[in-house]
């Protein structure tokens, strides 16, 4: 780890936020404050589509997916460190959804600023998805 990682696990925090998705969207969990916490006050999160979305945007779209799937696994793969500072961290990784009858793959890059308070030590500022081929 380098001098700036003392406070920022950003693998882990790619990991559990998804692992957060995957039993929120699943009914287990009823709870946004997860997401809520890990998402920063000027969160923008642009999708596959190239829909952009601001934080509360994507609350209300996480509240009204609650629940949808019957089966869903969420994980994520190929993480990889591309920018580390005392400012920010910028990484990519690929996400996988696993459906009863389909599945999708994402290509996401994600930019990270330190915040003590925040989940793992960090909050998430931007995220971009692209869809990727099987």
């Amino acid at each position: 780890m380098t001098e700036y990682c003392q406070f920022m696990h950003w693998q882990a925090e790619i990991v559990e936020l998804h692992d957060f998705f995957e039993e929120y969207f699943l009914g287990r969990i009823a709870s946004l404050a997860r997401a809520e916490a890990a998402f920063g006050p000027k969160f923008t999160f642009v999708g596959p589509n190239a829909e952009t979305r601001n934080r509360a945007s994507v609350i209300q779209m996480l509240a009204d997916g609650h629940a949808h799937a019957e089966q869903l696994k969420i994980t994520t793969t190929d993480h990889q460190l591309l920018l580390e500072s005392p400012d920010a961290i910028v990484a990519t990784y690929v996400e996988h959804h696993e459906l009863a009858d389909t599945s999708n793959h994402r290509l996401t890059t994600v930019v990270f600023v330190p915040d003590p308070d925040a989940p793992n030590g960090l909050l998430w500022h931007r995220a971009q998805e692209t869809w990727m081929t099987e």
